[in-house]
């Protein structure tokens, strides 16, 4: 009767045991890791990746639990990542580079634009369609002496074709909405645009424009990469690879899903019109999706370009080891 007994007890035991793990408790693994992304502008379809991963629930996929927080004019990617306020955020290859030089310790895990669509904008029926067409023309900048960080391309541009800057006059930008300050007759062409949106406000406003990109004159800069810090990298790398993975497959999907996507953003932001951020969207899939490697990869000459520019003008005193600062290692080629 005794070894009975004990049977049924260890009968007993096994099943309350085994009731026990099936129940709905969460355990710290199935717990979502919270991430924090600064974005480096105003919610627009520029960031259509992270809102469709959101939407399509490719971050839940990955067990993460993404807040995306709006930039603005007051507000640096740079430092809400660096006081940790944001796990991740969105700036320049230049600014990575620069912080660098200031002790502080980034890196660029992934790129937005592959391409630069930074250019020279001007209406197409005033023929401006290369550098040498700017002398004895009046150019829109963002500081009259060419001193400000936003007129570097230009300044770049100028050096790479030799042009003389003061074979050309300037003039302040103030109204940067599409071509408005060239049919002003304030200018004849507009330094340092997005090719992405402005060639959408032109059109809408029924304007044709012609534009001088500066990466095709030697100013190839990642102007939108995702970085986090150094330290967090090296503690986090699945986090990491887990919602790269995610925000890639968001921009595969937005890519061919203009339309639909251009909604999500508009729910970041309702005062945000749905037709102008699907014309940007479809404006800016060149940019992001090149063709020639993953959408997201960055390229060694790109910023080897964009170290050489940055000492050229001094706004850096000595190299400092490209590798430290970017990597292509989170990126997932397509199959």
């Amino acid at each position: 009767m005794k070894i009975k007994t004990i049977g049924i007890l260890i009968i007993i035991a096994t099943i309350f045991v085994s009731g026990c793990g099936n129940t709905n408790t969460p355990t710290p693994a199935s717990i979502p890791d919270a991430v924090n992304v600064q974005l480096s502008w105003f919610h627009g379809v520029e960031y259509a990746g992270f809102y469709t991963a959101v939407e399509k629930g490719y971050y839940a996929e990955e067990n993460i639990n993404v807040t995306l927080n709006p930039g603005g004019p007051d507000i640096n990617p740079i430092d809400e990542v660096q006081n940790g306020k944001a796990q991740f955020g969105i700036a320049s290859g230049d600014s990575i580079i620069i912080a660098k030089t200031n002790q502080q310790n980034f890196v660029s895990v992934a790129t937005i634009f592959r391409e630069n669509p930074l250019s020279i904008t001007s209406l197409a029926k005033d023929n401006i369609k290369k550098p040498e067409d700017l002398v004895g023309k009046t150019v829109g900048v963002y500081s009259l002496d060419l001193s400000g960080f936003n007129d570097l391309p230009f300044l770049a541009l100028l050096s790479r074709t030799g042009l003389d800057r003061d074979s050309m006059n300037y003039a302040l930008i103030q109204d940067f909405q599409g071509a408005n300050e060239i049919k002003a007759g304030n200018m004849n062409a507009m330094s340092g645009m997005f090719a992405t949106d402005q060639q959408v406000m032109a059109k809408d406003a029924g304007d044709e424009l012609n534009f001088i990109y500066y990466k095709d004159y030697g100013y190839d800069v990642y102007i939108n990469t995702i970085f986090t810090t150094d330290e967090f990298k090296q503690s986090n790398p699945e986090l990491i690879r887990r919602f790269i993975n995610a925000t890639m497959k968001g921009y595969e999907y937005a890519i061919e899903n203009p339309n639909e996507v251009a909604g999500f953003a508009v729910k970041y932001d309702p005062n945000l019109d749905i037709a102008y951020q699907q014309n940007v969207m479809k404006a800016q899939i060149p940019f992001i999706n090149t063709g020639n490697a993953p959408i997201g990869s960055m390229d060694a000459d790109v910023w080897n370009t964009t170290q050489e520019i940055l000492l050229e003008f001094g706004l850096i005193s000595k190299p400092i080891d490209l590798n430290t600062i970017y990597t292509n290692e989170f990126i997932t080629p397509k199959k």
